[in-house]
């Protein structure tokens, strides 16, 4: 139903944002809330995925198209939901998900946030040779005020994307020696982190 939205980010959670469109607040689930900053003035453009369930409608927001695309095929997988497929897409790194696809390397699908061995050899077994990534991708880096919340809200987010406790507590050392960090590069870190396991 819905392509994209235009408007202002006027709340950020470690699980959602809003986004204001011409008076209307759109609560939308991203991969990285953090990624965004909250601005009245600047209007920015959501990619959006309306999905429907037996508990209601919720809207994904994904930072461009090639985003979209990829959370879309995700969804086609066996047992991926849209809470999954955003855990997924959360690591910045898509050339490494489509390689590991195409490689069928079963072990680095594992490392993302409750895909077992069966889930990773379903996303294989649908998408081998399915997934492209776009050379034209936009600068995904967006610059946000650092402030003294900026670890705990990346540790939150990733708790929110459904990393262990324990896994999370690991690397919170590493991430706790860049001080001058944003939420979004914490963020990012960890992402990374998490993925070398």
């Amino acid at each position: 139903m819905y392509e994209y939205l235009i408007g202002y980010v006027t709340q950020i959670t470690p699980e959602f944002l809003v986004l204001e469109v011409n008076g209307v607040g759109y609560k939308l689930f991203v991969a990285n809330p953090y990624r965004y900053e909250i601005d009245d003035k600047k209007q920015i453009k959501i990619y959006v995925h309306e999905a429907v369930s037996d508990s209601g409608i919720s809207l994904y927001g994904l930072f461009d198209g090639e985003d979209k695309e990829l959370f879309e095929k995700l969804l086609l997988v066996k047992g991926i939901g849209p809470k999954s497929a955003l855990a997924i897409l959360a690591n910045e790194d898509h050339s490494g998900l489509i390689n590991a696809i195409n490689q069928d390397d079963v072990a680095y699908l594992k490392k993302f946030p409750k895909i077992g061995p069966k889930a990773a050899q379903q996303i294989i077994l649908d998408l081998k040779g399915k997934m492209t990534l776009n050379s034209d991708v936009p600068d995904k880096a967006l610059t946000q005020t650092v402030n003294n919340q900026a670890l705990q809200d990346a540790l939150d987010a990733l708790a929110a994307l459904g990393y262990a406790t324990r896994e999370v507590t690991k690397i919170q050392p590493e991430l706790e020696n860049h001080k001058t960090f944003t939420t979004d590069q914490y963020l990012s870190l960890g992402l990374k982190l998490l993925m070398k396991k």
